[in-house]
């Protein structure tokens, strides 16, 4: 298990899969798989666009999810996903009455 999250592992892992990541960009279910692999244009992990990268920043939004928009271009250490989404998580816990 890698220590550094690539652009699409760090969305995969705030958003909960990669099809639901292909979802949010209005894209087929399916379509995300191919950005786990290199192409001409990127490589393996990126994102295939700038327009992808705004709807998923949107989303997060939207949510209240710690992205950060650096994430979305170099990807970003597990710990500190991991970090920021506890913190994301802790919150949600107390404002429903649960223990974090």
């Amino acid at each position: 298990m890698s220590t550094h999250l690539t652009p699409v592992e760090v969305a995969e892992h705030m958003m909960g899969g990669i099809e639901a990541v292909a979802g949010i960009c209005l894209l087929n279910r399916k379509t995300a798989y191919l950005w786990r692999r290199p192409s001409n244009a990127r490589d393996a992990g990126d994102l295939p666009s700038t327009r992808v990268q705004r709807r998923l920043l949107a989303h997060c939004a939207s949510k209240g999810l710690p992205m950060r928009p650096e994430w979305l271009i170099w990807g970003a250490p597990r710990a500190e996903v991991e970090a920021a989404m506890a913190e994301y998580v802790a919150p949600q816990r107390v404002s429903q009455g649960q223990a974090a």
